[in-house]
């Protein structure tokens, strides 16, 4: 039996449908069952919150291997979890990180995901790290604008990244956890075959469309507070996120080998995953 958390969002839905599609036996933990009822009777819908470890003996009842989704709000501590998995049987943990906790860079993003790896890593379990680039699936909140009025408000034009599709990451955590043994202790950084900028992801939606696409610089001090207000983030994290959009990263920029070694084809790029979701934006 294979236990994935966080499967109502973008990463986690995909590693359920790509574990089911292997014939794998799948529970699925989630404070909302209503968001897993699309599996219908293919998965076992165990309703428990990662932050409270004392309650997650039912979901852990004969796990054997893990997705964890460890830095989130509201969980304070990883450690307490990962103990919670190794005693309840556990064998392998795959974690999904981010490309973050390789920066030469110092914020609350990384340090949030160092001390996740540190104890998935430290617990005595086997383990993978997925460090995942920046998610193509990020510029789905510009969509009801583009809709609208078509046009992008946010901040941070020239950002780049080696953005990658949430669907190629589902991916590679669901071939590992279906054979963990070549991944055993580590860790893959997962991105897109390409670099990005953000002006460039609106000039694709823009052709896609086959209708201009203005963007709109917002205000540092307006992006934060919709990060704050309306995105929940802890203003550390909103503060390395501006941190990071005003100057890019080193680490988000690097174009990985992951994606196609595990897969044995190449990532998605920015164009396909928009295709794919157009419509979201039309």
């Amino acid at each position: 039996m294979i236990l994935v958390t966080g499967a109502t969002g973008a990463v986690g839905g995909e590693v359920v449908d790509r574990l089911l599609e292997r014939g794998e036996k799948v529970r699925v933990l989630t404070r909302n069952p209503e968001g897993a009822r699309r599996w219908a009777t293919a998965v076992d819908v165990v309703t428990g919150d990662l932050t409270d470890p004392g309650s997650l003996g039912p979901a852990l009842d004969g796990v054997d291997r893990a997705f964890l989704l460890l830095v989130l709000p509201g969980i304070p501590q990883a450690g307490p979890i990962v103990d919670a998995v190794r005693d309840a049987g556990v064998r392998h943990v795959v974690l999904l990180s981010s490309i973050r906790a390789g920066s030469a860079r110092d914020s609350a993003i990384k340090q949030a995901n160092l001390a996740a790896e540190a104890a998935v890593q430290g617990s005595g379990l086997d383990w993978t790290v997925l460090r995942g680039g920046t998610f193509m699936s990020n510029t789905l909140p510009w969509a009801p604008s583009v809709r609208a009025e078509r046009v992008v408000r946010a901040f941070g034009r020239d950002f780049r990244s080696s953005a990658v599709d949430p669907r190629d990451v589902g991916a590679v955590a669901a071939r590992v956890l279906a054979d963990p043994a070549p991944h055993r202790s580590r860790v893959h950084t997962l991105t897109g075959g390409e670099v990005i900028t953000v002006a460039e992801q609106v000039a694709v939606l823009s052709g896609l469309l086959g209708e201009p696409v203005a963007f709109e610089e917002l205000p540092e001090a307006v992006a934060r507070a919709a990060m704050v207000e309306r995105l929940h983030y802890p203003p550390a994290v909103a503060d390395a996120m501006l941190t990071m959009l005003r100057n890019t990263d080193e680490s988000l920029v690097r174009v990985d080998g992951a994606v196609a070694e595990v897969l044995g084809r190449p990532p998605r790029s920015y164009r396909e995953w928009a295709a794919d979701h157009i419509e979201a934006f039309r």
